[in-house]
């Protein structure tokens, strides 16, 4: 059984899907379960060292960060995977094995998350030694997009501070802060505009570096791919982020400024959503890639 924790106390909600089968059913099939994936099921013979499971599980998460310390929080969301091993002795069949499996020991991964540089990592999982079991495990990661949270907080009471400003929620809220830390603001919309495009230029940046390094990783693992014929149209981040901020300066009006960003963050999670895609559907359990990630882990041993 798998599945990912956050010990943090930033609220999150956790989705767990099974992309595409793979390989062998063997005993059972792999399947969801709450909030934990539990892989094929197999039966113990002993002359077979190995067993190919090839499952391929997607983790989704979906939390809430403060706006203005997006790499911050992200960072501390302490996320940890945890693998359990389940046995049963008795010879039961499909229909009831699994109400009789018991979990006999576990082992939990801390997962350092970058929302920039995403989480590329493999690991041979061994659980303990009286059941001498070990488990391959590969771990991608990235961040796909930054939304505004599906839910209401309750209205303030309208007073001579609230009854113009934007709700503590709104888009505008993030873009242009409260009203009152501008005082009369009709006075300070040069001063509100200029804080509006570095608030973009903060989203917009995080968001393309995100694309960036998966990117770069995808490129990467497509050159030991000999046998893939999938062809990666490469994005340079770095002038798409010059052009969406010489675009959105042209505005010097709120509605419309606000309109033109919300279109940006939105193509730009469209995009990384896209090529995260591509990503699992092309590079996920490939061997030549597992080869590659199995090295660096050994290398990253030798040298720490």
């Amino acid at each position: 059984m798998i599945g990912i924790i956050k010990t943090s106390p930033v609220p999150a909600k956790i989705k767990v899907t099974l992309p595409k089968a793979t390989g062998e059913t063997l005993v059972l099939p792999s399947c969801v379960n709450g909030g934990s994936a539990i892989s094929k099921t197999f039966q113990i013979l002993y002359r077979n060292e190995d067993v190919t499971i090839n499952d391929l599980i997607s983790f989704r998460l979906h939390t809430i960060i403060d706006s203005s310390k997006i790499e911050e929080c992200l960072e501390k969301l302490e996320l940890q995977l945890v693998l359990e091993l389940w046995f049963s002795e008795e010879d039961a069949g499909p229909g009831s094995l699994q109400d009789k499996m018991e979990s006999v020991t576990s082992r939990t991964l801390s997962l350092h998350f970058s929302p920039t540089k995403g989480i590329h990592h493999h690991v041979p999982v061994l659980f303990d030694y009286f059941h001498l079991c070990a488990l391959d495990t590969t771990v991608h990661g990235t961040l796909i997009g930054l939304h505004q949270p599906a839910i209401t907080l309750p209205r303030p009471p309208k007073s001579a501070w609230t009854k113009n400003g934007p709700g503590e929620n709104s888009i505008e809220m993030v873009y242009f802060g409260s009203a009152a830390q501008y005082g009369d603001y009709s006075r300070n919309d040069t001063v509100r505009l200029h804080t509006a495009f570095n608030v973009h230029r903060k989203l917009c940046t995080v968001l393309l570096s995100a694309y960036e390094s998966l990117q770069a990783t995808f490129e990467l693992y497509l050159k030991t791919m000999r046998n893939s014929i999938f062809k990666l149209e490469h994005m340079n981040c770095h002038r798409r982020l010059e052009i969406i901020m010489d675009s959105i300066q042209c505005f010097d009006n709120e509605e419309d400024l606000i309109n033109k960003a919300t279109t940006d963050v939105t193509q730009l999670c469209a995009e990384n959503v896209n090529l995260w895609f591509q990503f699992v559907e092309v590079v996920a359990l490939d061997r030549s890639v597992l080869h590659l990630l199995t090295q660096e882990h050994h290398t990253s041993r030798v040298q720490h």
